[in-house]
């Protein structure tokens, strides 16, 4: 007989960003590197996303960064 396993934990979160107004959320997995981070409210039909199959320190480091960045400066960094 197969125990079942308890489904990993999946955290997410939506910053907002001071000085450009831009939202950004985040969402994944504690110790995977699944992490995604993108801009919340961009278009629909343009997704901008700032960092994919990432870890969370890198997530965590580059909303850090993203506070003193310019909408412009945010927008030219994400994958589009």
């Amino acid at each position: 007989m197969d125990a079942g396993r308890k489904p990993l934990a999946k955290i997410e979160g939506r910053r907002r960003m001071r000085l450009s107004g831009v939202t950004v959320a985040w969402r994944g997995t504690p110790d995977l590197d699944d992490w995604v981070a993108y801009i919340v409210n961009g278009t629909r039909s343009k997704k901008l996303i700032l960092a994919d199959h990432a870890s969370e320190r890198k997530v965590k480091g580059l909303l850090s960064r993203l506070q003193t960045m310019s909408r412009k400066d945010i927008e030219k960094l994400a994958k589009g």
